[in-house]
């Protein structure tokens, strides 16, 4: 069940709070990817991706709890803090941002991160793509799905 939360427009401002969210959700569902940033340097990347695309962040009073990024067709970042997945929020943020995206709308997750995978295919993605992890800075297989919105 999603707890109270406001979903809101994200401003360049926020990118501690996403960080944060970042680093934790990577951190905790994702011990196997590399880091490969320090803090400042996903600093700097998060407030340009919030200035560069549509941005939401799911807000309990001051505490962000999870945030969405798209732009251009794609669903570029979607994390949740740990202490909140499994509640809806996942699905409110992506929801949400699907509404400020072209048809259909595409993202990539990592092989790896079976949860994510089953989430999307849940929402109605479906798996169009399998790569070796050659286009990715981690260099970790990744699977491309893709929605056509109604």
């Amino acid at each position: 069940m999603l707890h109270v939360m406001e979903i809101r427009p994200l401003s360049p401002s926020d990118a501690p709070s996403v960080v944060a969210v970042f680093q934790r959700s990577r951190a905790e569902a994702m011990p196997w990817l590399p880091a490969l940033h320090s803090t400042e340097e996903d600093l700097l990347f998060f407030a340009g991706e919030i200035a560069a695309g549509q941005a939401w962040g799911a807000a309990h009073g001051d505490v962000l709890a999870g945030f969405v990024i798209a732009g251009d067709g794609w669903i570029r970042h979607l994390y949740v803090a740990p202490e909140h997945q499994c509640r809806g929020l996942g699905s409110a943020l992506l929801e949400r941002a699907a509404g400020d995206v072209s048809s259909p709308v595409q993202l990539w997750v990592f092989q790896a991160n079976a949860p994510a995978i089953e989430f999307y295919r849940r929402r109605g993605f479906t798996e169009v793509e399998r790569t070796d992890g050659h286009g990715n800075e981690e260099r970790m297989p990744d699977v491309r799905m893709t929605r056509a919105l109604d």
